[in-house]
C-alpha cells in the first residue's frame, strides 16, 4: 500500500499538539509536576482496525495532587483549563479498583483529554488521544493464485470442494480477517486467522479415501453407480 501524502507528518503534529494541551492542563492542576516529552510515544498506535488501518497518538502520565490541593480543587482546575481551551466537558464520579475516582473529560475536534483524580490516594492521571488518521491509501484486496488446479491434482486426490484449489481461506481471501457491518476488522470466522482453507489446510486438494459420505456428494464422479435390479 502507498502512504497517504503528508498523513504521517500531520499525525505527528496532532501528537505534539496533544502533548502541549495536556501540559497546559497539568500546569494548572498540578503545577509542580511537568509532563515529560517521553509521555508522547515515538510511534502512533492502531486506533481502529479498519481497512486501511487508522492510527492515533495517545499518552498517559501519572502524578499526585500537590500539597494543599484537595481532589475537588483539582477537578475545578481541570474544568477551568479545559473550558478555557474550548473543550466540551463531562464529569464522572464512581468507584474503581483503587477506590473512589473522579474523571473529568474534555473533547474537541477529535482530541480528548481525561484527568482522573483519586481523592483517597491523591493520585492524578492525565491521559489523552489525538484524532485518527489512515496512513495508507485504500487498496483493493489481492486475490492469490490457487495453489492447485484440476490439472495439478495428485493421483488419489480431488480438488478441495471448499476453496476449489485456492488453498487460502475462501472466507477472507487469506487475509485472516473480514470487515463487519461497521467497516471494522474482525477475525475471520472460517479460518480464525489461520488464513488457509479450513478444509484442506492449504493444500488445495483432499485425499479421496479420506472423504466422508457428505463430502463425496460434492464430487459426482465419485458417486456410487446405481444398483441394477434384475427384471422380473
Amino acid at each position: 500500500m502507498a502512504e497517504v501524502a503528508g498523513a504521517r507528518a500531520e499525525l505527528r503534529r496532532f501528537g505534539e499538539s496533544l502533548l502541549a494541551q495536556v501540559r497546559a492542563v497539568a500546569e494548572h492542576v498540578t503545577p509542580a509536576v511537568a509532563i515529560p516529552d517521553s509521555a508522547l510515544p515515538d510511534l502512533p498506535e492502531v486506533a481502529e482496525w479498519t481497512d486501511p488501518l487508522r492510527y492515533r497518538f495517545s499518552l498517559r502520565e501519572q502524578t499526585s495532587l500537590p500539597a494543599g490541593v484537595c481532589a475537588d480543587e483539582a477537578v475545578r482546575r481541570a474544568f477551568e483549563t479545559l473550558a478555557a481551551g474550548g473543550f466540551d466537558i463531562t464529569e464522572e464520579r464512581g468507584t474503581a479498583i483503587f477506590g473512589a475516582r473522579i474523571v473529568v473529560t474534555g473533547s474537541r475536534d477529535g482530541f480528548w483529554i481525561k484527568v482522573r483524580v483519586w481523592p483517597d490516594t491523591g493520585d492524578v492521571v492525565y491521559a489523552g488521544v489525538t484524532p485518527m488518521l489512515a496512513l495508507l491509501e485504500p487498496q483493493a484486496p489481492l486475490h492469490p493464485d490457487p495453489v492447485r488446479t484440476r490439472e495439478m491434482v495428485e493421483r488419489g486426490n480431488v480438488l478441495c470442494y471448499e476453496c476449489d484449489g485456492l488453498g487460502w481461506c475462501p472466507g477472507c481471501g487469506g487475509l485472516g480477517w473480514v470487515l463487519d457491518d461497521a467497516g471494522l476488522r474482525r477475525r475471520c470466522p472460517e479460518c480464525r486467522e489461520q488464513r488457509v482453507c479450513p478444509i484442506c489446510r492449504g493444500s488445495g486438494q483432499l485425499p479421496t479415501e479420506g472423504l466422508r459420505r457428505t463430502e463425496r456428494a460434492f464430487y459426482p464422479e465419485l458417486a456410487d453407480p446405481p444398483v441394477r435390479q434384475d427384471e422380473s
